[in-house]
C-alpha cells in the first residue's frame, strides 16, 4: 500500500500543480474590449487599435456606435453594436429634455457610461475591459493578477459623482481613493447585479437604469460632470463583493494634446520616454495644443536629462532653464 501511494503521489501532485497553474494563468482570461465611438473618431481608433493590441490581451474588440454601417468600411476588424440596441436614443433624448441637459458634449458623455454599463447584458464572457476611445496604453498591462481582476485606482475626487451614487445606493461604502483610470474591467455579473439594484430603487423616478441615474444628478451638475460609471462600480463591488478585486496605483498621463497636438507627432523615442512613468496617455479632444512646448517635450536632450512626470509637473521651469538647446 505504501509502494502505491508513493508511486501515485507524484501524478497527482503534478494533477493538481497543473489546474492551479492554468486556474491562475491571467492569459487565459477571455475578455471583450468595450469602446464606445462616433464617425468622426474612427481615424483615431484604427491608430489606437495598434497599441490596444500590443499592450492588452483581450479576446475581442467590441465597437459600439450609431450608424454602424459607416464603420464596415474602415477596415476595423471587430464586433460592432449599434448603440440604439443597447440604450435607445429616442428614450435617452427625452430624459436630456427633462434635465435640460442641451450640451452635445454632456449629452455623448453621459450616453457613453450608459453603453458601457448596458453592455453587461448581452456579454457573453465573465468580464470585459472597457476603455476610453482617447487612451491609449504605452506599455503591457495585464488586468488580472493570479486569477483576481485589478481596480486600477488614482488619487482624484469629483464631489458630485458621491452625492448621485448616495441617492441610486445608499448603502454603499466609498473609498478614499479613486477608480476613474480611463479603463476598467468589469465582473459581468457584477455589473448585471449593480443595474438591477438602480432599478429596484423606486423611490427615483423612471424604469431603466439610465432613467434613474438622469433622475438623480443635482440640477447644478447636470450640465457639467454629474456621475460615473467607474466610481459606482468601483463603490458597488468593494461594499458587496470586498477582496474579489484586487487593487493597484495606476499612472497615467492626460493633456497630450497640449504637448503633442495628435499621436502621429510621437515617435517610438517619446513612447519609449513616456512609460518610464505612465501606463497610459490620453488624447482628449477638448484639449488645446500649445505649439510652442512639441520641440521641448520631444528634445533627446530634456527627455535623457528629466523624467516624464518631473517634465510635466516642472515644464515651465525646465523649458526656461534648457531654451538655448532649442535655439542652439
Amino acid at each position: 500500500m505504501t509502494i502505491i501511494f508513493a508511486l501515485t503521489l507524484p501524478y497527482f501532485y503534478i494533477e493538481y500543480i497543473t489546474k492551479k497553474k492554468n486556474e491562475n494563468n491571467d492569459d487565459n482570461i477571455k475578455y471583450d474590449i468595450i469602446i464606445p465611438v462616433n464617425i468622426n473618431d474612427v481615424n483615431k481608433l484604427i491608430k489606437q487599435t495598434d497599441y490596444l493590441k500590443k499592450c492588452l490581451n483581450f479576446d475581442r474588440m467590441v465597437i459600439i456606435a450609431p450608424n454602424t454601417s459607416n464603420f464596415l468600411t474602415q477596415n476595423i476588424t471587430s464586433i460592432i453594436i449599434d448603440e440604439d440596441y443597447l440604450v435607445p436614443k429616442e428614450n435617452l433624448i427625452k430624459l436630456f429634455n427633462i434635465r435640460r441637459i442641451n450640451k452635445t458634449d454632456r449629452i455623448g458623455w453621459y450616453e457613453q457610461q450608459f453603453l458601457k454599463m448596458s453592455y453587461s447584458r448581452i456579454c457573453k464572457n465573465d468580464y470585459y475591459l472597457l476603455w476610453d476611445a482617447d487612451t491609449i496604453p504605452i506599455k503591457k498591462v495585464n488586468m488580472f493578477i493570479n486569477g483576481y481582476p485589478i481596480f486600477d485606482i488614482k488619487s482624484e475626487h469629483h464631489q458630485p459623482y458621491f452625492n448621485t451614487i448616495k441617492l441610486l445606493l445608499p448603502n454603499l461604502r466609498f473609498s478614499k481613493f479613486s477608480y476613474i483610470s480611463e479603463h476598467m474591467i468589469i465582473k459581468t455579473e457584477f455589473m448585471k447585479n449593480l443595474l438591477e439594484q438602480i432599478e429596484k430603487n423606486t423611490i427615483i423616478k423612471g424604469t431603466n437604469f439610465w432613467d434613474k441615474i438622469l433622475m438623480s444628478i443635482d440640477k447644478k451638475d447636470i450640465i457639467q460632470s454629474g456621475f460615473s460609471e467607474f466610481e459606482t462600480y468601483g463603490s458597488f463591488v468593494d461594499t458587496y463583493y470586498p477582496n474579489y478585486y484586487k487593487h493597484r496605483e495606476w499612472s497615467s498621463k492626460r493633456e497630450m494634446v497640449k504637448f503633442f497636438g495628435k499621436i502621429d507627432n510621437l515617435c517610438q523615442n517619446d513612447f519609449d520616454w513616456l512609460s518610464k512613468d505612465f501606463n497610459s496617455i490620453s488624447f482628449e479632444k477638448w484639449d488645446r495644443f500649445e505649439n510652442n512646448y512639441l520641440n521641448y517635450v520631444k528634445s533627446p536632450r530634456i527627455q535623457k536629462l528629466c523624467r516624464p512626470k518631473r517634465f510635466f509637473k516642472y515644464y515651465k521651469r525646465i523649458i526656461k532653464k534648457y531654451k538655448y538647446i532649442i535655439k542652439s
